[in-house]
């Protein structure tokens, strides 16, 4: 499908492209699309669609177990696919610009922002890395500068990442996700960003994206994949107010989340977890969070909402230990009694960590790239179960996987052969493999596609609801903590 551009050097174009895994199932069906010089074009569809590895091919890159069997590639005159050795590190280097939905996979931990920054900029750049930051809502610039990955938020690290992509003046930026983990405000930062960027330097821009609003203030055109084939394109504002397949019907009406009822509480009862006055400071001496306290019972949700870099991370690192907080009490219901937990994560006894999970934002950070999915989830039953056997704790893996909506086939995989939705659902898995009673959502939705993130929050409120589950969602977004939570907690504001 699709027009394509008329000039083999003017723009981007994809024709026929066929993409086959192992088994000769078709990850990409004869796919074909343009992108011209100044055009902003979002791909969008369902995790395990096939955006990825469109998005990948157009640098050079196909992902291990996967075949390119027809097609042709061109971006600006070059055939990524065909680019080998200095040639192609020159064509990533100069022509093409790729932001991960994962920021971490993009940040060097060692480096400062200012030297991550200073690497790839153009020299039109160097001298304004300031000017850099500031356009992706990044204000305090010179405390940002110089930090490491590590000690930014997960908002922040996307925004760095963001800006890292754009310092070079590709003539193609390919960005995965860009939003993914931002408030509303940082979101539109981003938009106008882009927009301006596209403006300035008549770069092509192609945006991967499970968010239709986000896509309909961004993009000129618009691409729906399902399953590997391009089921409908076109102007953005057209397919979007007047779809013509069912399919991107299905993924607009997705997109509206519906409040689910609350989950009932005895008041009379312990709470799960109870803070008080807890004090958090980030790296550079910052307060993140001064007297926090909030109780949170058996099938009860707390959203943690703020702006980018307001603390809402910082907090959850204080909660499970993992930062120590300056003062305050932690304690949680172990049994029938309140216990008090010691503020080092170190320190704790090994019940109190299973039983506060964390379902981290950035799912190929937290997962080990080489171990197979099912190692993973047996690793983490093991841990709560030790005495299970093997055909015991093999049955809890199956299971699991299919609480998370994923099938048996994907046991076998390694993180880096999954899509982002699929390796944040594994991560999901993974923490509920545990059986914590208190678990934290690190914006873990914020990554999915509508169907994907409904499925999963589906699950969460199941979950909460029938077990009893205590959930702390950290989210930008209303309509998630609204779909979770009865209390709120406001950081920043």
């Amino acid at each position: 499908m699709g027009e394509l551009s008329p000039s083999r050097n003017d723009g981007v174009r994809v024709e026929g492209l066929v993409v086959e895994d192992m088994a000769g199932r078709p990850v990409l069906d004869a796919a074909s699309l343009a992108v011209l010089p100044r055009e902003i074009r979002a791909v969008v569809g369902e995790s395990g669609s096939g955006k990825t590895t469109l998005a990948l091919a157009l640098l050079g890159r196909v992902r291990k177990g996967l075949t390119v069997k027809s097609g042709e590639i061109s971006v600006f005159g070059k055939d990524a696919l065909k680019l080998k050795g200095k040639a192609l590190r020159s064509y990533r280097r100069n022509d093409v610009s790729w932001l991960s939905q994962d920021p971490a996979l993009s940040l060097t931990p060692h480096m400062r922002v200012g030297e991550l920054l200073r690497e790839v900029s153009s020299a039109e750049l160097k001298s304004d890395i300031d000017q850099l930051l500031r356009s992706v809502g990044l204000n305090e610039v010179q405390g940002i500068l110089r930090r490491k990955p590590w000690e930014l938020s997960g908002g922040q690290r996307r925004r760095v990442a963001i800006a890292r992509a754009v310092a070079a003046r590709p003539k193609l930026l390919v960005l995965d996700e860009p939003t993914a983990g931002l408030d509303a405000t940082a979101a539109q930062d981003v938009t106008q960003m882009i927009v301006g960027l596209r403006e300035r330097s008549g770069m092509a821009v192609m945006v991967i994206t499970h968010d239709l609003s986000f896509a309909s203030k961004l993009a000129d055109t618009i691409t729906v994949i399902e399953k590997g084939k391009i089921v409908e394109e076109g102007a953005c504002k057209a397919v979007l107010e007047a779809p013509r397949s069912c399919y991107t019907q299905e993924l607009i009406r997705a997109q509206a989340l519906s409040s689910c009822d609350k989950a009932n509480q005895d008041d009379a009862s312990l709470p799960l977890l109870r803070v008080s006055d807890l004090t958090v400071t980030t790296p550079d001496g910052k307060t993140a969070a001064s007297a926090v306290s909030f109780e949170l019972h058996a099938g009860e949700g707390l959203a943690i909402l703020g702006p980018s870099g307001a603390g809402k991370s910082t907090i959850v690192s204080a909660l499970v230990g993992s930062r120590v907080a300056d003062s305050g009490k932690i304690e949680l219901r172990i049994g029938e009694n309140l216990e008090e937990l010691p503020l080092a994560r170190e320190d704790r006894e090994i019940e109190s960590l299973l039983s506060m999970q964390v379902i981290p934002q950035d799912p190929a950070a937290s997962l080990n790239p080489a171990l197979s999915v099912d190692v993973q989830l047996d690793r983490a039953v093991s841990r709560r179960h030790p005495d299970w056997g093997n055909p015991r704790r093999n049955g809890k893996v199956v299971s699991l996987i299919e609480l998370v909506g994923l099938n048996e086939g994907i046991l076998s995989a390694r993180p880096r052969a999954l899509s982002g939705g699929q390796a944040q659902r594994i991560a999901i898995a993974r923490s509920l493999a545990h059986e914590p009673r208190v678990l934290i959502c690190d914006e873990s939705t914020s990554a999915l596609d509508a169907t994907t993130q409904k499925g999963v929050l589906d699950v969460l409120a199941r979950l909460r609801d029938r077990e009893g589950l205590a959930l702390i969602v950290v989210t930008h977004s209303e309509q998630v903590a609204s779909f979770l939570c009865s209390k709120t907690l406001m950081v920043g504001i």
